[in-house]
C-alpha cells in the first residue's frame, strides 16, 4: 500500500519573508530526534490568543505542509516559547527508532514482548522549576470560537485509588485561572472509570498532566483501540527500555512541563472547543480541576496541538495503524499493511491490505475498532477508488453508535473478486 511521501522541507526561496529560520534541535531546547524533521524558529511577536495557531495555518497554506515551529516571542507570555506541530509522522518514527514500511511489523513484535521495568527515579538534566500556576505557561487559544485557552498536548495520568491501572490519555484542559481549570473526560475513557472509583471513596482523584516527554508516550496516550497492560508497560515495550517516572500520579522523568491537580465531583460548563473532526464541540459539562502545582524545565518550549490539524490526526492514525496490524496478525490474519487516512480524521476509515481478504477478517477488524465507519480489506489498496471500481466485494454492515445513539450504519468491504483480464500498459 503506497503511502503519501512525507513533505520535503521547503526550499530556502520559499522561506524568504515568511519569518521562519531553520534551526537545530539543541538551539531551541529540543531532543536530538527532532533532527529527523525540518525544524524552524519564528521570532516575530505573536499573541497566545489565536495568533500562534493562525500563523501556523498561514504557513501551511504558503509552504504546502505545516512546519514544526518554535515561537520565541509570545507577546502575552514574555520569556516563554511554544512548540507548534510537535508530532509529525517522521518524528514519531525517529523517536521509536524505526522507519516507514518497517514500523508495523517492528512495533507489533515489540508489543508482543515482555515489558521493561518502570522505575521511580529522576533522569539526569536540569530540574523543573515551580511556576505560579497556569499563568506561568503560554497556554494557547487556538481558534476564534474556542471557549478560552486550552492545554491540548498534555497527557493526563490517572490511577485507581490503590495506585494500579496507570492510564495515559489526552484530555483537553480549559484554563479558568492560575489555579483552576476544567477537564472533559469522556465516560467511555479509562480516566473516567478511574474517576468513578475515586468518587466512590469520597476522595478527589489526583491527576498529573505532562508535556514534552518522549513522543512515544503520546503514541500510547492517543490510543483508543483496546490494548492490555499498564500504559507505562506498553510504552516500555515500544521504547525497548526501562521507563523512569516520578511523582504522584507518576510522570516520565524527561517531561518538560507538569501540571498536577485534583478532580472531584464539581462540574462546570466547558467549551466550545474546535475538535478533531473539524467542527466545534459546543458547551458541555466538564469536571473542575483544582491545580495543585505547575512546573517547567527552563528554556523548554511548551508543546501545543491544534486539534484536527497534522499532529493530532497523525497521532490518531499512527496508533490505530500499529494496534490494528498487531491485533490482526496475532489473530492469524495475513495482513501486510494498515492505513488510517488523516483525511478521514485519522480513525474513521481503515484500509487493510492483505492477499487473503474475507468477511472473517472484516468482522474481526470491526470488533477490534468500533469507531471506524468504513473498513476495506483487499490485496491492493494503493488507489482505493481504482480498487473499488475493479474488484468485486462482499459486505458486512452493522449499526454505528456515537455516544450511545445509533447514527446510521458502519460498513466493511472485503474485495474478494479480482478484476478480469489484463491491465492496460499505460
Amino acid at each position: 500500500m503506497n503511502r503519501n511521501p512525507d513533505p520535503l522541507p521547503p526550499p530556502p526561496s520559499a522561506l524568504a519573508g515568511c519569518g521562519l529560520v531553520p534551526v537545530e534541535p539543541a538551539d531551541v531546547g529540543l531532543p536530538p530526534y527532532y533532527g529527523a524533521i525540518g525544524l524552524y524558529r519564528y521570532d516575530k511577536p505573536v499573541s497566545a490568543v489565536i495568533e500562534v495557531a493562525r500563523t501556523l495555518a498561514d504557513l501551511e497554506n504558503r509552504l504546502g505542509a505545516r512546519p514544526t515551529t518554535v515561537f520565541t516571542d509570545i507577546a502575552d507570555r514574555p520569556g516563554s516559547h511554544v512548540l507548534g506541530n510537535p508530532y509529525p509522522r517522521p518524528l514519531l518514527l525517529a523517536a521509536l527508532g524505526t522507519t516507514e514500511g518497517e514500523h508495523l511489523p517492528e512495533l507489533a513484535a515489540r508489543l508482543s514482548g515482555e515489558p521493561y521495568r518502570v522505575r521511580a527515579e529522576q533522569a539526569d538534566g536540569p530540574p523543573r522549576q515551580e511556576l505560579d500556576g497556569l499563568d506561568g505557561l503560554p497556554v494557547l487559544q487556538h481558534r476564534p470560537g474556542d471557549g478560552g485557552r486550552y492545554v491540548t498536548a498534555g497527557i493526563g495520568v490517572t490511577t485507581r485509588p490503590d495506585g494500579s491501572a496507570v492510564n495515559l490519555g489526552f484530555y483537553c484542559v480549559q484554563v479558568v485561572s492560575a489555579h483552576r481549570a476544567r477537564i472533559f473526560m469522556d465516560p467511555r475513557t479509562d480516566a473516567h472509570r478511574n474517576l468513578r472509583e475515586w468518587q466512590a471513596t469520597g476522595r478527589p482523584m489526583p491527576i498529573s498532566v505532562f508535556l514534552g516527554a518522549d513522543p512515544s508516550y503520546a503514541v500510547v496516550a492517543a490510543t483508543r483501540l483496546p490494548a492490555t497492560g499498564d500504559d507505562y508497560q506498553i510504552a516500555s515495550r515500544l521504547l525497548r527500555t526501562d521507563i523512569q517516572v516520578g511523582g504522584v500520579p507518576p510522570v516520565p522523568a524527561d517531561a518538560t512541563h507538569v501540571i498536577t491537580g485534583l478532580v472531584g465531583h464539581e462540574r462546570e460548563t466547558e467549551g466550545p472547543f474546535g475538535e478533531f473532526k473539524g467542527y466545534y464541540v459546543e458547551e458541555r459539562q466538564g469536571n473542575v480541576l483544582d491545580i495543585t502545582g505547575v512546573a517547567a524545565r527552563p528554556g523548554a518550549p511548551f508543546p501545543s496541538i491544534v486539534a484536527g490539524a497534522e499532529s493530532g490526526l497523525t497521532l490518531m492514525s499512527f496508533q490505530n495503524e500499529y494496534l490494528m496490524y498487531a491485533h490482526l496478525r496475532a489473530q492469524g490474519h495475513a495482513v501486510t499493511d494498515v492505513r488510517y487516512s488523516t483525511k478521514a480524521r485519522g480513525e474513521f476509515v481503515a484500509l487493510i491490505e492483505t492477499e487473503k481478504p474475507g468477511l472473517e477478517l472484516v468482522r474481526e477488524a470491526m470488533r477490534f475498532d468500533v469507531r471506524s465507519k468504513l473498513v476495506v480489506c483487499g490485496p491492493d489498496l494503493s488507489d482505493v477508488a481504482q480498487a473499488l471500481a475493479t474488484y468485486g466485494f462482499v459486505t458486512h454492515h452493522e449499526p454505528y453508535y456515537r455516544k450511545g445513539r445509533i447514527e446510521g450504519e458502519r460498513v466493511g468491504l472485503a474485495l474478494v473478486i479480482p478484476p478480469v483480464g489484463r491491465p492496460v500498459e499505460y
